[in-house]
């Protein structure tokens, strides 16, 4: 009898030491302090996020400063952090994002050592920011462009991510990008959804000095605009893009002669798309269902089989796009299936092969058919509707009330 209580005590013993390691193991730290601005004041509403350093150790962040300039992270593992402090959505306030312990970019952060249960005091200052500020005008007519996304990129040799910040242009085509410190810019005028304009950077540098203001006048050339609904093929429902990027399907305008990616986008929520501010000088076939490729891997299958307009499954059987600047294609639908993707083996512009010398490639023979819109039209034009151009093989035809391309037959002749 003693000799079994003597074991068990030596076993309650053991599980005691092993559940304190244990308890010491999960203790977790937390970084605290204050930020205030030039004058000492403290700063509401600065995000401060600890980013871990050590591999599988992620970010904790307090998202907003209180009145008082102070903020609390916790829940830290033993690791390194580095510790920053900027503007993160407000955007009445003007700030310089700063890493501990003063510097500017996160590469030159002091890193932060936490130990288990760990309370430090890391506190900042920071500057006013610089400003570029101006307005966005269509180059022919002069009126405002509503709706450019203008970033400033601070120019240096960065590995883990560049400094920046973007602003938006407003009804009047005018834009403020705020919370920059002392550097060289590079200025760029980015559209998305509907902005029908071509994205251009500005062609040298901008110097800025935090706390003053650069103003800047950008005009910018009417593009082609690519735009239509998905569905589902059998049902007719729309693919409603709830989970994008990641899960729906996107839509490529690519290069028809490399194949390559121009521009890219996903559906909306009411399975509408659109492709705007592409090169009027290109022409282009029409990719759905492209899921995230990066050099042949799949990294967001969304579950559809792959279409090029019109409903054929290769880019060499793809009817192509081309117009002059303002041209919008409406109407360039699809109807997908589920299945599996096949890979068309380019699209990504580093796997794409090529061009010959003398710089045109051979389509393998299929012959495929370009759309152009006629010059000399006012406003937006829109894509031929009511003479639609089929491909060697089909013809026009009336389907669910619009103008389609069907196979001919033998007992047709195409014209």
């Amino acid at each position: 009898m003693r000799r079994g209580r003597r074991l068990g005590l030596a076993a309650l013993c053991a599980l005691a030491a092993l559940f304190l390691a244990g308890s010491a193991a999960a203790a977790t730290g937390e970084i605290h302090g204050k930020v205030t601005d030039h004058l000492g004041e403290p700063i509401e509403g600065i995000t401060v996020c600890a980013e871990g350093l050590t591999p599988l150790v992620g970010s904790e962040c307090d998202w907003t400063t209180d009145a008082d300039g102070k903020y609390s992270i916790g829940g830290l593992k033993e690791a390194f952090y580095r510790v920053g402090f900027h503007v993160e959505s407000n955007h009445s306030l003007n700030y310089v994002q700063q890493w501990y312990n003063g510097k500017a970019h996160p590469e030159e952060a002091d890193p932060v050592e936490m130990t288990a249960g760990e309370s430090k005091e890391i506190n900042a200052q920071l500057q006013t920011g610089g400003e570029i500020r101006g307005t966005v005008a269509d180059l022919k007519t002069g009126l405002p462009i509503e709706g450019v996304q203008v970033c400033a990129q601070m120019i240096g040799f960065f590995q883990t991510g560049e400094v920046g910040y973007c602003g938006l242009s407003d009804p009047t085509g005018k834009f403020t990008v705020k919370n920059l410190g002392t550097g060289q810019y590079r200025l760029e005028f980015r559209t998305e959804g509907h902005v029908n304009y071509v994205e251009e950077q500005l062609p040298g540098p901008i110097s800025v000095t935090a706390g003053g203001a650069i103003e800047v006048e950008a005009h910018l050339v009417p593009g082609i605009e690519i735009e239509g609904t998905l569905t589902e093929a059998g049902t007719g429902t729309p693919i409603v893009g709830l989970l994008a990027p990641y899960s729906v399907p996107a839509i490529c305008a690519l290069n028809s002669v490399t194949q390559a990616r121009v521009k890219c986008a996903t559906v909306e929520s009411d399975g509408q798309y659109a492709i705007a501010g592409l090169p009027s000088a290109g022409t282009y076939a029409v990719s759905f269902a492209v899921d995230g490729v990066e050099e042949g891997f799949d990294l967001h299958p969304d579950g559809y089989v792959r279409r090029y307009w019109q409903e054929v499954p290769s880019f060499n059987e793809a009817t192509l796009l081309a117009g002059t600047g303002g041209t919008v294609f409406d109407e360039i639908d699809a109807a997908l299936t589920k299945g599996e993707e096949v890979f068309p083996n380019c699209e990504v512009q580093s796997a794409c092969p090529q061009l010959p010398s003398g710089g045109s490639s051979s389509s393998g023979g299929a012959i495929t058919t370009i759309v152009t819109t006629l010059p000399g039209r006012k406003g937006p034009a829109r894509s031929p509707k009511q003479s639609p151009k089929c491909k060697r093989g089909f013809r026009r035809a009336m389907k669910s009330g619009r103008a389609r391309c069907a196979k001919v037959s033998k007992k047709h002749k195409h014209g």
